[in-house]
C-alpha cells in the first residue's frame, strides 16, 4: 500500500475553518465522542474564556483530516499551550480512528511542526486516561505526564442503576419525606426556548448558597464571562453537542438542577446546584439518580461527572486518571525548560513524606 500523501495547516478558529476542515467528519467517527472534542466547546471558550484567540493545527492524508489539536501562543510564540481555564475542565485532541500508534506519533509531531522552531513547550492539561494522546507521548523523552487529577462518570450499559442498595434505599427513604412537603417531578430539558429558561432556574440555584455568599462571588450569575459561556452552548452550531438541562421541582419550586451536554452515547454532567434549604433531603442526590435512570431508558451508555467530587464517593463511581501533559522543543529553551519541570517534581515528590 502506497504512503498517503500528507498536508497540514495552521488556522484561526472560526466557523468557516471549522466547516471546511472536516473537524465535525472527524468528531463523529470517534467511538466514544467527548463534549471537550467538539467544535462548539472551543468556539465558546474562546468567546468568552480565553485572553488569546486559537488556532487549528490540522494534518490531513490525502486530503482528509486524521488528527487536529488546538492551542494558544503566548510570550512571544514561545510558548503554546491547549487552551486552559477552570472551567475548561477537560480536553483532549482528536485522532482519526484508522491511524496505527506510529502514525499517531508521527501526525502529533507533524502537528506540532506548524508552531515552527521558536516555541519551547506545548501544554495540555485535563487530558484524560482514555485519550490517544496518553499513548502516543508515553515513554518518549520530549514528554512530559504528571498526573492532575481524578475523572468520575458511571456505566449505564449492564442496566444496573448506579449506587449501592443502601444507598438506594436511602434515597427511597428521602424521596418519601420530602413528598409529604409537596409533588416531586423531574425534568429533562434540550429545546433551545426551554433550555434558556432552564439556564435562569440553575444560575438562581447555584447563586443562592454559598457560592453566592459576599466575599465568595463565585457563582456563574457573578461572572458575565462564565455566564457568556454557558449560555453559549446552549446553541452549538455544529451537530453532534446537545445540551441538556435537568430540574427537581417540589410543586413550582426548583429545589435542584444539573447542567449536561450529551455526545452520542455519553451525558456529562458539567454542573450541579441545590436548594441548600432542601439539604436534608440530599435533592442533588435525588436528582442524580432520576437523570441515571432517565439515561438508562434513552440508551445511554455512560453518565459522566466530569470530575470526581467527594460527594460523589458513596455512589462507587468508575475513575480515570486526568493528565498535564508538556511537550518540550528539541532546542536550548525546550531543553532548560524540561530540567527546571523535572527538578520541580523531584522537589515536591521528596517534600511530600514530610508534609
Amino acid at each position: 500500500m502506497s504512503e498517503p500523501s500528507v498536508t497540514t495547516r495552521l488556522e484561526r478558529l472560526t466557523p468557516d475553518v471549522i466547516a471546511r476542515s472536516g473537524w465535525p467528519e472527524l468528531f463523529a467517527a470517534q467511538a466514544e465522542a467527548r463534549f471537550y472534542q467538539h467544535p462548539d466547546w472551543l468556539l465558546a471558550a474562546q468567546a468568552h474564556l480565553l485572553n488569546e484567540p486559537l488556532e487549528c493545527a490540522c494534518v490531513y492524508h490525502d486530503g482528509t483530516l486524521v488528527l487536529l489539536l488546538t492551542w494558544q501562543a503566548r510570550m512571544k510564540r514561545h510558548r503554546f499551550n491547549a487552551p486552559m481555564h477552570d472551567h475548561l475542565t477537560l480536553g483532549d485532541i482528536l485522532v482519526a480512528p484508522c491511524l496505527s500508534p506510529a502514525e499517531q506519533q508521527t501526525a502529533l509531531a507533524q502537528a506540532l511542526a506548524l508552531a515552527g522552531n521558536a516555541p519551547w513547550d506545548w501544554q495540555a492539561c485535563n487530558v484524560p486516561q482514555r485519550s490517544v494522546l496518553i499513548n502516543a507521548v508515553k515513554d518518549n523523552p520530549h514528554w512530559l505526564q504528571r498526573e492532575s487529577r481524578q475523572s468520575a462518570w458511571f456505566d449505564l450499559r449492564d442496566g444496573q442503576a448506579p449506587g449501592s442498595g443502601k444507598l438506594r434505599r436511602n434515597l427511597k427513604r428521602l424521596r418519601i419525606k420530602l413528598q409529604e412537603h409537596g409533588q416531586i417531578r423531574s425534568q429533562w430539558l434540550t429545546e433551545p426556548d426551554e433550555l434558556r429558561e432552564a439556564l435562569q432556574q440553575f444560575l438562581t440555584l447555584e447563586s443562592s448558597g454559598w457560592k453566592g455568599e459576599q466575599g465568595k462571588a463565585t457563582a456563574i450569575a457573578a461572572n458575565p464571562a462564565l455566564q457568556g459561556f454557558y449560555e453559549r452552548l446552549l446553541t452549538p452550531q455544529f451537530a453532534g453537542l446537545q445540551p441538556v438541562i435537568a430540574l427537581l421541582w417540589l410543586d413550582e419550586k426548583c429545589i435542584a438542577a444539573q447542567y449536561g451536554l450529551q455526545t452520542e452515547g455519553c451525558l456529562s454532567l458539567l454542573k450541579i446546584a441545590y436548594d441548600e434549604a432542601f439539604s436534608n433531603f440530599s435533592p442533588g442526590s435525588l436528582l442524580l439518580q432520576d437523570t441515571a435512570d432517565h439515561a438508562m431508558e434513552q440508551g445511554l451508555a455512560t453518565l459522566s461527572l466530569v470530575t470526581a467530587p467527594s460527594w460523589a464517593e458513596r455512589w462507587h463511581p468508575l475513575s480515570e486518571p486526568v493528565w498535564h501533559l508538556t511537550h518540550y522543543a528539541d532546542n536550548p529553551g525546550g531543553q532548560a525548560l524540561r530540567t527546571l519541570d523535572r527538578l520541580k517534581q523531584t522537589a515536591k515528590a521528596r517534600l511530600r513524606p514530610a508534609a
